[in-house]
């Protein structure tokens, strides 16, 4: 019998196939997404907490060479308002030696020899989780200072603000738990202005002490002299401090007296973009998360080196 004009079976799928095969697929994929983006920011969590392992490590190793850890910055008597950060001493342990010996301690972070270097990023102290771009604008209002000088210097009408483009960290030092501005050179944790704290002088156990925190980078509004509106940005530095920039102590260090869970502006202190909870690296060189729910009597005892309080759990 002839088969000739007689189909032999429909070829491709109907309209109503094609719609239900793309409706599974975009069922796959929108529980899939969730699943891929946890991944990811799992990653990412991890090497943010290796950055502080390695971080506190190198601490540890300037210890031992010097008998003190870093200064939080330097600064002259003569301008307390600048320095260099205790990052920027910690290069050579960070396989960043080729960096630390072009830069110049002995002049301003702002001199031309310094501004080439202000651009550029160090790795370990990048939080993979910050979704800033890798640097940002720091605000530098020097006042205008006019003879004769009495002993509390009279500030007058101050030139127009100067823009610096530089590097960001995202791994503030621990000053304390009080309020870094009441006190910059008095800290009661391990890092504070021209410190030379000892590990001896950790008290309250190098397990229960923090030493290097984390910190999101964030951008906000604020008046310059004039009243006009500026753009900057909340952001740590780990080259140091610029003379006069707009909140010279928050770029390298930062302090229990502002909770992870705090509302309202938290630049003083430390947060992260991870889920639940923000790094630090202790004392004794280990590194773990600490849930943004903390009890703020708890949190505020790990801040302190020597403050004496019983710490249980965290």
């Amino acid at each position: 019998m002839s088969t000739a004009g007689r189909s032999t079976g429909r070829i491709g799928f109907t309209l109503i196939e094609l719609l239900v095969v793309i409706a599974i697929i975009g069922v796959l994929l929108v529980l899939l997404l969730p699943s891929v983006q946890a991944a990811r920011e799992a990653a990412r969590a991890t090497q943010c907490r290796n950055n502080l392992k390695q971080i506190a490590l190198a601490v540890h190793n300037y210890h031992d060479r010097v008998g003190v850890l870093p200064p939080a910055w330097t600064a002259d008597p003569s301008d307390l308002t600048q320095g260099w950060g205790w990052g920027s001493m910690l290069l050579p342990d960070l396989e960043q030696s080729a960096l630390f010996q072009q830069l110049h301690f002995d002049e301003s972070l702002t001199s031309p020899t310094s501004l080439q270097w202000h651009l550029q990023s160090v790795p370990a102290f990048v939080c993979p989780s910050d979704a800033f771009p890798l640097s940002g604008i720091v605000i530098v209002q020097e006042p205008e200072m006019r003879p004769p000088f009495p002993k509390a210097s009279v500030f007058f009408h101050p030139p127009p603000p100067k823009l610096y483009p530089m590097a960001k960290s995202n791994y503030p030092a621990v000053y304390g738990s009080t309020a870094v501005i009441d006190a910059p050179d008095a800290g009661n944790g391990l890092f504070f202005r021209n410190s030379s704290v000892r590990l001896r002088d950790v008290v309250d156990g190098t397990s229960q002490t923090f030493m290097i925190g984390e910190r999101r980078t964030t951008q906000q509004m604020k008046k310059d002299f004039m009243g006009n509106d500026l753009t900057y940005v909340d952001m740590t530095l780990w080259m140091g401090v610029l003379p006069w920039c707009v909140d010279p102590s928050f770029r390298v260090v930062g302090s229990g007296h502002v909770t992870p869970g705090a509302n309202g502006r938290s630049f003083p202190g430390f947060n992260s973009q991870h889920t639940g909870g923000t790094f630090f690296a202790l004392a004794d060189g280990s590194a773990r998360m600490v849930s943004n729910s903390i009890d703020t009597a708890t949190y505020r005892a790990l801040m302190t080196r020597s403050g004496s309080e019983v710490v249980e759990e965290f």
